[in-house]
C-alpha cells in the first residue's frame, strides 16, 4: 500500500520565501515614507503653537520674542511643553518639538514686526530627506525644504 506524503517541498518553500521578500522590498520604502510623513505633524503642531505664542508675546510685550528661552525677550517655550531634551531624554542645548523629532528655533525676527520659526528634522526623523526643514512666518506663510535646501510644496 502506498502512503501519500504530505508537506511542502524545498522548492515550494523557496518560492514562498522569494515572494515574501519581493513584497517586503516593495512595501518597506513606502512604509518608511509614510512614517516620516506622519512624524511631520509633530513639526507642524509645534510651529503653529509657537506662532501663537509669538502673537501672545507681541500682545504682552509689544514685540515678538527673539529666542525660545526664558531670558530677556524669550518666548518661555519650556512653560508650554517644549523641552531641551533629546529622544533619549538627555539634556541638550536646543529646544525640541514635543515628540522630539524636530529642533525648533526662531531664525529671524525682523524690525518690521515679523518672525520666522523653523523646525529642522533630527534624530529618528533626520532620514526625511524630502522635508528636512519646515518654516512658518508672522504672516502665516508656511514653507518646507528638502535636504538640498530646495523648497518643497508637499511638506505642509
Amino acid at each position: 500500500m502506498l502512503k501519500s506524503v504530505q508537506g511542502f517541498t524545498l522548492i515550494e518553500l523557496l518560492i514562498a520565501v522569494i515572494i515574501v521578500g519581493i513584497v517586503a522590498a516593495i512595501a518597506l520604502p513606502s512604509y518608511t515614507k509614510q512614517v516620516a510623513k506622519s512624524r511631520r505633524v509633530d513639526a507642524k503642531v509645534a510651529l503653529v503653537e509657537l506662532a501663537q505664542l509669538q502673537e501672545n508675546h507681541l500682545a504682552d510685550h509689544n514685540q515678538f520674542a527673539n529666542n525660545l528661552g526664558t531670558g530677556t525677550g524669550g518666548l518661555k517655550a519650556e512653560k508650554y511643553g517644549f523641552q531641551k531634551k533629546n529622544c533619549s531624554n538627555q539634556p541638550i542645548s536646543d529646544y525640541r518639538s514635543k515628540d522630539c523629532y524636530y529642533k525648533l528655533g526662531i531664525s529671524q525676527v525682523t524690525g518690521d514686526g515679523g518672525f520666522t520659526l523653523t523646525a529642522t528634522a533630527v534624530e529618528k526623523q533626520a532620514d526625511d530627506k524630502d522635508c528636512s526643514q519646515l518654516k512658518i512666518n508672522a504672516k502665516g506663510e508656511k514653507s518646507g525644504y528638502n535636504e538640498n535646501n530646495t523648497e518643497n510644496d508637499d511638506c505642509w
